[in-house]
């Protein structure tokens, strides 16, 4: 292609997929790598995925790094300045100027990609966090530094208290729950005495996936899921409108409030959250819902600032 490209990473823990597409519109390539979280791994993992990704990438598409106008990165787990620093010092190596490669964490990147401040970026997937926009003040942000201390109302927040429980119960400690069974369906356990050894060995995203199962119940009118997701509703509103109240924002401005992350996915939930958080914010707010993938959003902010 001798035609502008742009280029949209979303940058995981799992995976970096490489998202191509020329500036004047057209058919996107995908192209996916290994994750580039230098946490969860190395910085030389990172190294491999991030920049070595963007030339296997660039080939693979029969384009020539010089064509591209601009690239946009939305990197999970950027969360403080030393993550942006080691980021940075990362993709530099590919030769580009400051104009034409741009970073994000992955909340800045969903709430800039849908909408323009003030407003306010809210995350409710495996982990949460939110972030507060003005256009004359830095960004403010709470959360999202991990399931054992942070991350307050999320998938793994909502599942651990109820698998905790649950495996008490599996010990001989406490009474029966309903919401067991559904739990146990889904991890496909067939004795609840096979629960503590599956539990052991569980990841937090594995963890996280029973949060589902927990919002169903509780929309089912299972009173202890209730319990547990309105206890979550609360948190995460304390995470949301943390930033919001430090922002200090007029009162006669719109907050716009991009919402994303898959527990925003069940309605039931959803709904009582923006509930909660009209009646907890002052500012008139409009509502933005992500349904789309980290690299589509990605891929929207580089038109966004590279389409001028």
């Amino acid at each position: 292609m001798s035609q502008d490209i742009l280029v949209a990473v979303d940058a995981g823990g799992t995976k970096t997929e490489f998202c191509v597409r020329a500036l004047s519109g057209g058919d996107m390539c995908r192209f996916v790598y290994g994750g580039s979280n230098y946490r969860s791994s190395s910085i030389a993992q990172a190294r491999r995925n991030l920049v070595d990704g963007f030339f296997e990438t660039c080939k693979a598409a029969d384009i020539h790094p010089d064509n591209v106008k601009g690239a946009v990165f939305g990197i999970a787990g950027c969360d403080t300045p030393e993550d942006m620093r080691i980021y940075r010092e990362l993709v530099s190596e590919i030769g580009f100027s400051d104009s034409r490669i741009k970073l994000f964490n992955d909340c800045e990147l969903a709430f800039l990609a849908a909408a323009d401040a003030p407003g306010l970026c809210i995350v409710a997937g495996t982990g949460s966090n939110s972030m507060a926009f003005h256009p004359d003040r830095p960004v403010l942000r709470a959360g999202g530094l991990g399931a054992l201390l942070s991350d307050g109302g999320s998938g793994f927040w909502i599942a651990q208290r109820v698998m905790r429980k649950m495996l008490l119960f599996s010990d001989g400690s406490g009474s029966y729950l309903p919401v067991y069974a559904q739990i146990a369906r889904h991890f496909d356990i067939d004795d609840f005495t096979q629960v503590p050894f599956r539990f052991a060995i569980m990841t937090v995203p594995e963890i996280a996936s029973a949060a589902q199962i927990i919002l169903e119940c509780a929309e089912s009118g299972d009173p202890y899921a209730q319990e547990t997701v309105f206890m979550a509703h609360n948190a995460l509103l304390d995470l949301a409108t943390t930033p919001c109240r430090r922002m200090k924002y007029n009162p006669d401005e719109t907050l716009q409030v991009v919402l994303i992350g898959s527990l925003f996915k069940n309605q039931w939930f959803l709904e009582r959250f923006w509930k909660g958080l009209i009646e907890r914010i002052s500012n008139p707010i409009e509502r933005h819902l992500i349904t789309t993938n980290p690299s589509e959003n990605a891929m929207r902010l580089a038109e966004k600032i590279y389409g001028k």
